[in-house]
């Protein structure tokens, strides 16, 4: 089809170019050869808003969009922000249509044009993302068969494989290979509704679960049904879904198994915290099921200040009743999913699965806030102590590799020696 706005925007072109620009897009400045500061954005879309200047085919202003797309695609930016811009585009052209009476025979035209190259637009997204899911999705399995412990975790990589199933279903347009729809047929329905009810106790973890596998199916159902349809859009919304809805499965049973290893794992006998012989599998453990579901998760190294002239004050029995006093208040402030090891002396490992650095800061400055307000009575005398905390988010890029721990341990051990040099009795994160 052949398309001639000229008579509305052979004028104009340049001044909805600026308009655009300055109210609707956010673009890169490079410097040109010849010095003079370019965008490569405002050069996409000039070449698009002087097509609207003549008489143009439909494939022509198509391939242009496509062009950008790929472009911004390069760049990360998610699909949400190209829309935007489309429509702020669109937005922009009709008003000016609409502005001269004599325009109003172009909208429908428009109208239609914009779907089209909505769609042609949602197309490459959609197989781009696709892309996206199958290799993180190898990636999430190689780290499960990976982790040392793998209890409840193990049937998520059942759930990957489906997932797997869907994206290249969607890619191939094909019905024959699309993964089990009815939620309980499924590998991974099959056991939830079996061992799975045994093995997670928590009847609150297991609505959850049960719950998300449901919508998860769901949506596979909708997207089914659209399968031969050119709904592009629609198609990236649903597998979207889907996937924040696998990664929302695979972090709960993560939680349950930190929950399970909490009551396995060998446990100081002084404080009820874990051994710390233990640190490196549950770190390593942690860490690939962070890679697996896309999660950020915190580790903090904590220092009772000034515990020594405690000991030399009050006596080790009062210094131990300190160090059981501060295991209890940080149980009383995380979840059982969480991790607190005795990693020497008076110094303590706190990992916080599924938590970024605003919640776990919060989190950490509870409890370092509820130990100083403590008081622990001994011999008639009272004792208050505090402690210095240093922390970090890790969010996991990469398989993991033997030096990590030790490499994550010197980094927040800094961030400790910063909290003791800043006056102690803090948490520090910069």
């Amino acid at each position: 089809m052949v398309y001639d706005f000229s008579a509305v925007f052979k004028e104009d072109a340049d001044t909805i170019l600026d308009e655009f620009l300055d109210k609707y897009t956010t673009y890169i400045e490079t410097d040109s050869e010849d010095g003079m500061s370019m965008s490569i954005f405002s050069n996409h879309y000039r070449d698009i808003l002087n097509t609207f200047k003549g008489e143009f085919e439909e494939e022509f202003i198509l391939n242009l969009f496509e062009k950008i797309a790929q472009y911004e695609i390069s760049l990360k930016m998610p699909y949400i922000v190209i829309m935007n811009e489309l429509f702020c585009l669109k937005h922009l052209l009709l008003a000016k249509m609409a502005y001269n009476e004599r325009d109003h025979l172009y909208i429908s035209q428009m109208l239609t044009l914009f779907q089209k190259i909505n769609n042609r637009v949602a197309k490459i997204y959609l197989y781009q993302y696709i892309d996206l899911v199958l290799s993180l999705n190898k990636m999430r399995r190689i780290s499960i068969a990976d982790l040392v412990e793998r209890k409840t975790i193990k049937h998520y990589e059942d759930h990957l494989v489906w997932l797997t199933g869907l994206a290249q279903s969607i890619r191939d347009k094909n019905l024959d290979n699309f993964p089990e729809l009815e939620e309980t047929q499924c590998s991974f329905g099959k056991w939830l509704n079996n061992d799975g009810k045994n093995i997670i106790q928590n009847n609150s973890k297991y609505n959850v679960i049960n719950t998300l596998h449901n919508n998860l199916h769901q949506f596979a159902q909708k997207i089914f049904m659209r399968m031969h349809t050119d709904e592009y859009d629609i198609l990236i919304t649903y597998l979207e879904k889907c996937e924040l809805i696998s990664l929302s499965i695979g972090t709960e049973l993560a939680m349950i198994d930190n929950i399970l290893m909490n009551q396995q794992v060998t446990k100081d006998s002084l404080t009820g915290a874990l051994n710390r012989n233990g640190l490196k599998n549950i770190f390593e453990s942690q860490y690939e099921l962070s890679f697996a579901t896309s999660n950020h998760f915190v580790l903090a190294m904590c220092d009772l200040d000034h515990f020594k002239e405690i000991n030399d004050t009050y006596g080790h029995i009062a210094g131990d009743d300190i160090l059981m006093s501060f295991v209890d208040i940080i149980k009383k402030n995380i979840r059982n999913s969480d991790i607190v090891i005795r990693y020497g002396g008076e110094e303590f490992i706190i990992i916080l699965p599924a938590v970024n650095e605003e919640k776990g800061y919060q989190v950490l400055e509870k409890i370092r806030k509820d130990f100083q307000e403590s008081k622990l009575r001994f011999e008639d005398k009272e004792i208050q102590a505090t402690v210095s905390i240093g922390m970090m988010e890790i969010k996991p890029e990469y398989h993991y590799k033997k030096s990590f721990l030790n490499e994550y341990l010197m980094q927040v051990d800094k961030k400790l020696y910063l909290a003791k040099h800043n006056g102690r009795n803090r948490v520090e994160l910069r």
